[in-house]
């Protein structure tokens, strides 16, 4: 039987996340304490510890979801027939195929939560998951097709998707109540 991981993206996070594979998994520990010297900063504390608040820090969030996706894979010694991620999960699924080492999975993840990080800042944004209220629209079916441009001008159609809005806070808000209505 062929096995498959699947890896998530940002978003999976919650306090607590990692705590229990790091105290009954030597070498889930190690990891661990590997990844708060290449962090530079003990994120594991953050993780097991921290609030809500502190986890929902992108610069926080997508390396503590990297690692409660990578270090299972590597402890378990399961070796997957494939690998598939979303979003950040793509970095995860690269690390559980061996096309990166955990040291290089982790960098990248941290230089692509920091560059997202800083953009956060500048321009403060949300995003709300279209699920609870697709049932609520009786003129769009927004629910069976989601449509994404590609910057070859291509446009490709995503059946059974779930669709997400993001942008300003007050833009996101606004489409909120124009859909819960």
């Amino acid at each position: 039987m062929a096995k498959a991981f699947v890896f998530p993206g940002q978003g999976s996070q919650f306090v607590g996340m990692g705590k229990s594979l790091y105290e009954e998994n030597e070498q889930a520990r190690q990891l661990f304490e590997q990844a708060n010297e290449i962090l530079g900063f003990r994120i594991t504390d953050l993780m097991f510890n921290g609030t809500p608040e502190d986890l929902v820090q992108t610069k926080v969030t997508q390396p503590a979801v990297f690692l409660c996706s990578v270090i299972p894979a590597i402890v378990r010694g399961i070796e997957p027939d494939m690998v598939a991620g979303h979003s950040l999960g793509e970095f995860s699924a690269l690390v559980a195929s061996g096309a990166l080492s955990f040291e290089d999975g982790l960098k990248l993840v941290s230089k692509r939560a920091q560059a997202m990080q800083k953009c956060c800042e500048k321009v403060p944004g949300t995003m709300a998951e279209s699920r609870a209220f697709i049932r609520k629209m009786s003129t769009i079916d927004i629910s069976s097709t989601i449509t994404t441009s590609y910057s070859s001008g291509e446009d490709r159609s995503f059946p059974n998707t779930v669709p997400a809005i993001s942008g300003p806070p007050s833009t996101s808000s606004s489409l909120w109540m124009v859909f819960a209505s």
